[in-house]
């Protein structure tokens, strides 16, 4: 057989096995037509807007089965006009009785019977907003806005309706728009979730979405949000008297479609949660979740690839002016906020700019700012950071963060990262980072926890994922790290191995055991942190357990640990060799599907190995009832507490919504804390109301 003969045998196999190769499902689309006739949006789909239209459907399983056909039958009608999109949903259930759905505040229900649309905007496969309904008639979304919705439960399922204002959502300039778009249901007592396009678990889910098309000549228009609020507060602080009057404003204003502004001016004095007892046991600082909303809206534009928070927003404690712009133009994406903010000695004024540009099929890279100018002196940071995507599974992430102090030492001021993983949801499960952070690193407008330190970290793991039994995922992994302070001297070292288990019935529970020997920071006189140049052994295991059951027994939740390793003394200057045990459980109960009660607690306990002498023994706790008495009317208390020094704080809030955004509020707080040696007790009582205008 000569050459050229042998060639053309060669590729007709070639052809034929490109042909015998099953046919790749183009992505879904679904054509988008405009109505001058809009629906009531109340559930019912009985509108004559749905009648002429026809529903798209064939979910397919997420899971637990990813990619077979999903176990009951969901139906989608979209629609729009020039100032709403409107989208129609039929949920068919052969068991109608078993629905479950709770009647919470706004975005506060899980794990619940949902439908849910998910839209990205520019088209990028990178960014989306989403909206979820569960069958109460309940709003979730990913980024707090404004629309409108109604659900009902029927005889075969049940039924939903939404009205998305163009207002509400960020878009390109383009005359003739094409979104990407998903639709996922959730079914509880399957604990199924379904998509409208097959998703595939190893596979970026913005890149399996359908494409929406036929939306033309639409605009966000000028989209301003005024909030003002007005309160009184009434305070009795042992024998000190604090009567307020307060008023204040949020404003949003849509520049362009993918262009925002937000200020606030005298925020809200009234938040009514209590933030948590939390146990000071090293001489780091604890970290605080962020709950107020100017900071929380739009943050995914001021996040690191690797998670440092190069800007804690907790930082800016009492601010008396915000503003911030953010958006996304093309590729790039930015955000830029300035803050003044009030101090027990006068002010200090924060500066953040971040800005990212996609490249490649999912990747980014982005540079980032911050600064803080106090009274007496200043602190500037600028960061480059990337993410890199590849073979869909494959990530390498990283950044280099230089910080500036006025009143510092600015050499060795670096911070710098860099992390492989390979995240499959079943087989091979690979990571390797490493992070050095120098001694003279300091974010003053951010959240670093400790400095002086690098760390070189693997992980070696497998996991398994089955789709009939009762283990829905299996997988263990084998870590390892060594670290080092910043000039090279081994600090550290550990091994761990875990396992974790996901069980069909929405169990999951993890175990482990790890061994090493650690140096630990301590403070000096001038509260600067060193090494105590001395080992000490670290061994330990740990428990965790999770069972979501939905009902009156709702969630179940519990946390061991034991470990030997080195106990601080009362003002971290000293470490002994010593043992702790923490223990923390909390249960969730749900009578009915509008009242809810909640308790937890987290106990340690920390044993001095020389002498068996307790060095810490404390109990946080917390206790919480809500009593949702229609979608509009609510009650709500919260207890928290702790042991060591009899703190507690007791919240009560009663509250009316007057529509979207727009409430009424009474509220009612008392404490005891200990303070410099002292316990203060003291209580308020806030009443507010604030109304949102939208033009």
């Amino acid at each position: 057989m000569n050459r050229s003969k042998g060639f053309l045998i060669l590729m007709v196999i070639l052809v034929v096995q490109v042909l015998a190769l099953p046919a790749q499902d183009r992505s879904k689309v679904l054509e988008i037509k405009r109505t001058d006739r809009p629906p009531r949006i109340d559930g019912l789909l009985d509108d004559d807007c749905w009648q002429n239209l026809q529903p798209v459907s064939g979910f397919i399983q997420y899971n637990p089965v990813n990619g077979a056909p999903a176990s009951e039958e969901t139906y989608v009608w979209a629609a729009y006009d020039d100032r709403y999109i409107y989208f129609a949903f039929l949920m068919k259930d052969s068991h109608p009785d078993r629905i479950w759905a709770e009647l919470t505040p706004r975005n506060e229900f899980e794990n619940n019977d949902s439908i849910q649309v998910i839209l990205d905007t520019y088209n990028d496969k990178r960014t989306s907003i989403s909206f979820t309904l569960n069958p109460k008639g309940v709003q979730k979304n990913s980024v707090e806005t404004i629309w409108k919705s109604g659900a009902k439960i029927r005889e075969d399922g049940w039924s939903a309706e939404m009205a998305i204002p163009f207002k509400s959502l960020r878009f390109s300039t383009a005359s003739e728009q094409v979104w990407g778009i998903n639709f996922s249901r959730y079914i509880h007592r399957l604990n199924e979730t379904d998509y409208w396009t097959e998703v595939k678990r190893d596979l970026p889910r913005l890149h399996q979405m359908a494409e929406l098309r036929g939306l033309s000549g639409i605009k966000a228009g000028h989209n301003l949000e005024i909030f003002p609020y007005a309160g009184v507060r009434s305070s009795r602080w042992e024998d000190e008297k604090d009567d307020k009057l307060a008023v204040g404003v949020d404003v949003k204003y849509g520049i362009q479609p993918n262009l925002y502004l937000d200020v606030t001016a005298s925020p809200d004095f009234s938040q009514v949660e209590s933030d948590p007892f939390l146990y000071q046991l090293s001489p780091y600082e604890n970290y605080l979740q962020e709950n107020r909303p100017f900071f929380t809206e739009g943050s995914q534009y001021f996040s690191l690839a690797t998670g440092t928070r190069i800007f804690y927003s907790r930082r800016i404690r009492d601010p008396r002016l915000a503003a911030k712009i953010s958006g996304k133009t093309g590729k790039y994406s930015f955000g830029i906020l300035g803050a003044l903010n009030k101090t027990d000695y006068g002010s200090s004024k924060f500066g953040v700019f971040r800005l990212k540009r996609d490249i490649f099929k999912n990747s980014q890279i982005g540079i980032y700012y911050t600064g803080v100018d106090e009274q007496d002196s200043t602190s500037q940071n600028l960061a480059f950071d990337y993410s890199f995507n590849f073979k869909d599974i494959y990530y390498i992430r990283g950044a280099s963060i230089f910080c500036f102090n006025s009143d510092g030492d600015n050499s060795r001021n670096g911070i710098h990262q860099i992390e492989f993983q390979r995240e499959p949801d079943a087989g091979l499960q690979l990571a390797a980072g490493f992070e050095r952070i120098e001694d003279n690193a300091r974010l003053r407008a951010g959240y670093l926890n400790r400095v002086d330190f690098q760390a070189l970290e693997a992980m070696l793991g497998y996991a398994w994922r089955f789709n009939r039994g009762t283990v829905q995922r299996l997988s263990w992994d084998i870590s390892g790290n060594v670290n080092q302070d910043s000039y090279g001297r081994k600090v550290s070292e550990q091994l761990e191995f875990m396992m974790f288990w996901d069980l069909f019935n929405r169990i999951e529970f993890h175990y482990g055991v790890f061994t090493g020997k650690s140096q630990y920071q301590v403070l000096t006189p001038e509260d600067n942190l060193v090494w105590n140049g001395q080992f000490l052994k670290n061994y330990g295991a740990s428990f965790d357990f999770d069972w979501e059951r939905g009902g009156f027994l709702k969630e179940i939740s519990l946390e061991s640990g034991w470990q030997r390793r080195g106990i601080y003394n009362e003002d971290f200057t000293a470490v002994s060799p010593g043992s702790q045990l923490s223990l923390e459980g909390s249960i969730s109960l749900k009578p009915r599907s509008n009242i809810e009660l909640s308790f937890g607690a987290d106990y340690i306990r920390q044993l001095l190995s020389a002498t068996g002498e307790e060095v810490f023994e404390g109990l946080t706790y917390e206790a919480s009832l809500h009593y949702q008495i229609t979608q509009k009317l609510f009650l709500s208390t919260m207890l928290l507490g702790e042991t060591r020094e009899n703190q507690y704080s007791f919240d009560f809030l009663a509250g009316y919504y007057l529509g979207a955004g727009s409430i009424i509020q009474l509220s009612f707080k008392k404490s005891q804390r200990r303070e410099f040696l002292e316990t203060e007790r003291g209580h308020s009582t806030t009443l507010k109301v604030s109304y949102l205008f939208r033009i």
